[in-house]
């Protein structure tokens, strides 16, 4: 059911990959439409038995009641054979030479009729699997350009990706599902009709004997015409190895674009003692109070430390409370998200509030971040790290424990969208697996 409730989605006008899918039912409803009417087709022009009908048709002409078996044709409507040999007896009856024209060209009427719009099946599945491709390029270009986009913090990234290969990988296999039905349906009508008219050939040429026997050397050219025409050349087909480098080229691009996103950016501790370089730096260079956000992880929970806060970040906190204490002997990653969202959008409060008027203490975190990426590439002074967070972590927390407080630290999920925290990581502290 996940399939087909993302499958679904896919149709909605807020999806990228819409229009092509949209496309795809109708050429998958289109291709039903047609199997379906050549089917009730094909049934009602063979609908009879054709040995029964002939060995009638047969007697009566030995009897010399032509008449007869005339009308006999003339009675089952649109059938193939019976029209076939209804034009040669009708022919007959007024010069024999016309006979096999006459048979010929009703063959061919009735061949004609029969193929209609088989070729339409073949024509829907290629363009189905195109269209899938197309939709595969439109999402995998959306997927990369949102990738290079600039101001895209690395945590969105792969969000983004991961949503653009869904709408490329979706496309495909509605395409694909659309395909194979059709080339499937046009192989089943396609062999349908072959039997048939292979039928109506012998059955054509046992008549023609019987109205107009050939003589020896018609019957010898009648037969080498028959070998040479049975020859056929194979084509080769390589659509299947051109449709399989489409895919396979996208698909190792976007596993190595995986693969370089895939690694979290983390900065080694700071050091405490300033080296000679920083102790030379002007003052300049350090002015605006910095956030100094921290997170602490003790067997308690978590403790936070920030501007904010009067306690400055420290890794022998194991004897004080925690901010986040454990829930059931858990911790409590939700709780942290909410908390560090909170810090940031006290940090961006203070930093947007210097340059826009527009803004309030009730202004939501995403106002506030769509606020500050408008003041890029200018960066404000005032908490310019704010995009940075220092984990410590006692000697008995575990990396997944980490791992998790990684990813609850570098986004917020909101109704109205996701937010970017603190991507840039530094880690310190003794951990064990």
């Amino acid at each position: 059911m996940g399939i087909l409730e993302e499958l679904g989605k896919c149709f909605l006008p807020s999806h990228e990959a819409f229009i092509f899918m949209w496309a795809l039912l109708l050429l998958g409803l289109a291709a039903i439409a047609i199997t379906i009417e050549r089917w009730v087709d094909i049934n009602r022009r063979t609908d009879y038995d054709a040995p029964s009908f002939f060995e009638r048709v047969r007697d009566l002409l030995s009897q010399k009641r032509s008449v007869e078996a005339y009308q006999i044709c003339l009675s089952s409507g649109r059938r193939a054979l019976p029209r076939i040999l209804g034009a040669g007896i009708r022919k007959a009856g007024v010069e024999l030479g016309l006979v096999q024209g006459a048979m010929t060209e009703e063959s061919v009427h009735m061949a004609s009729r029969m193929e209609k719009r088989l070729s339409l099946l073949i024509m829907f599945g290629n363009v189905s699997t195109l269209l899938g491709l197309l939709g595969t390029v439109f999402g995998l270009i959306m997927a990369f350009a949102a990738v290079g986009k600039m101001g895209v913090a690395p945590t969105e990234k792969s969000a983004l990706l991961a949503s653009g290969i869904s709408a490329a990988m979706n496309s495909t296999l509605v395409g694909l599902t659309i395909s194979i039905p059709c080339l499937m349906a046009y192989a089943v009508l396609r062999s349908k009709v072959d039997a048939a008219l292979q039928e109506i050939d012998r059955y054509a040429i046992a008549l023609l004997k019987i109205l107009n026997p050939p003589t020896l050397r018609e019957k010898k050219l009648m037969s080498i015409g028959r070998n040479r025409d049975s020859e056929e050349v194979a084509d080769t087909d390589v659509t299947p190895m051109l449709n399989l480098m489409v895919m396979l080229i996208p698909f190792l691009l976007t596993s190595s674009e995986f693969v370089k996103i895939g690694a979290i950016e983390m900065k080694l501790p700071e050091s405490t003692k300033p080296s000679a370089v920083q102790a030379e730096a002007p003052a300049e260079e350090h002015q605006g109070p910095k956030l100094n956000l921290g997170v602490v992880i003790t067997s308690k929970g978590f403790g936070i430390f920030d501007y904010f806060k009067e306690a400055k970040p420290d890794s022998s906190v194991g004897d004080k409370p925690a901010d986040i204490p454990l829930v059931n002997g858990e911790y409590d990653f939700q709780a942290l998200n909410d908390r560090l969202a909170d810090i940031k959008k006290k940090a961006l409060y203070e930093i947007v509030r210097r340059y826009t008027q527009d803004i309030t203490e009730s202004t939501t975190l995403v106002e506030l971040s769509n606020a500050y990426q408008k003041l890029e590439p200018f960066t404000p002074p005032f908490f310019a790290d704010h995009e940075s967070i220092k984990i410590v972590a006692e000697e008995q927390v575990k990396y997944k424990t980490v791992v998790a407080v990684m990813d609850a630290s570098r986004g917020y999920r909101t109704p109205e969208g996701n937010v970017t925290m603190f991507p840039n990581v530094s880690i310190a502290g003794g951990i064990v697996q």
